[in-house]
């Protein structure tokens, strides 16, 4: 009967748990729903806030890239490249490579000794000085270019000029001072077919005048690129002073591509050098011509801007149309810039 009992007992107690058990689980359900539930929660409002961050990332990222996207576009703008597709203008450098420019005329060089081997003998043509330069003169008061031209082209003329070859005399035919020197108006032949008619003070000429050096070749040039060159204005102490204005004629079979040629430079002279505003036109191989702004300094051009090249060219004319265009020159070739090949005793 005990056991029985006693598995009665155990029966009961049984039940009660079974019964605690039913009423606790609910609870304990609930209570982990409930934590499940904060912990999801939890874990989304971590996912939102990673994403607003990783969303603001990309943000500040965007703004940098565009920033960065736009400073590209204004140096592209700003480039050599694109500066001229855009029509926008970037300022120069202090040291850059120029674009491709005219560069200024070598420095003229009389050609050389007129008389070669097979031609006429001038030491053995004869002349008559005083005659010759009266008739010259003549044509020279009545302005009349290309009588002068003739003439300096004839035999009698050129042996004139060949007598002097070497030094620094002249003949001379005008009025003449107390004294037996020129003084006045006179007309003067050099050596190296170089001819001037004007004004004379004290034996020099001195006031205004013209002066024309002659590039006359008696076979086929292939050096020269001269033919003519003139000068006339103002003259003081035998040399270029003043207000005056140079004029070139060129071989234009010698010409090189992109390269411009001076035909005329006017402006002001100082001791037969460039000292003043000048304006100066250029000829080009395709017949081409442009116009220049220039300042001369005692004999050396004024460099416009800071700009150098790789070889230390650097800008020393201006076109008047184009602005950003230059005509460049190294600095140990702008020196004593002036009336090229003239001759005189009083020249340094």
């Amino acid at each position: 009967m005990k056991k029985l009992f006693d598995e009665d007992e155990n029966q009961d107690s049984n039940m009660e748990r079974a019964q605690i058990l039913v009423k606790v689980i609910p609870f304990v359900l609930i209570i982990v729903i409930l934590g499940i539930t904060l912990i999801v929660r939890g874990i989304q409002k971590d996912n939102d806030g990673s994403t607003d961050l990783q969303e603001n990332i990309k943000e500040y990222a965007d703004e940098n890239n565009s920033v960065e996207t736009s400073s590209q576009s204004v140096l592209a703008k700003a480039s050599p490249e694109n500066a001229e597709a855009t029509g926008e203008r970037k300022e120069p450098e202090k040291t850059a490579v120029p674009s491709p420019s005219p560069v200024p005329l070598p420095t003229p060089t009389p050609y050389k000794e007129v008389m070669e081997a097979g031609k006429t003998d001038y030491s053995k043509v004869t002349f008559d000085k005083d005659e010759q330069l009266k008739e010259m003169m003549a044509y020279w008061a009545d302005n009349n270019q290309k009588a002068l031209d003739d003439l300096a082209k004839l035999d009698r003329f050129i042996a004139m000029s060949w007598k002097l070859k070497g030094s620094d005399d002249f003949y001379y035919f005008g009025d003449r001072n107390g004294e037996g020197l020129p003084e006045g108006k006179g007309i003067a032949v050099y050596a190296d077919n170089q001819y001037y008619y004007g004004d004379w003070k004290g034996g020099v000429r001195s006031g205004k005048g013209t002066w024309i050096h002659y590039h006359i070749h008696f076979q086929e040039n292939q050096t020269d690129l001269y033919t003519y060159h003139q000068y006339t204005g103002g003259w003081a102490e035998d040399l270029p002073d003043g207000e005056g204005s140079e004029h070139y004629d060129y071989n234009a079979a010698l010409f090189k591509e992109r390269v411009g040629y001076d035909t005329n430079r006017i402006g002001s002279y100082a001791g037969g050098l460039v000292n003043g505003e000048f304006y100066i036109t250029s000829l080009f191989s395709d017949e081409s011509i442009k116009e220049w702004n220039a300042k001369g300094e005692k004999g050396s051009w004024v460099y416009l801007t800071e700009l150098k090249d790789a070889k230390g060219n650097r800008p020393v004319y201006v076109e008047i149309e184009n602005p950003e265009n230059y005509t460049w020159m190294h600095p140990n070739q702008n020196i004593k810039i002036g009336v090229p090949c003239l001759i005189s005793k009083h020249k340094n």
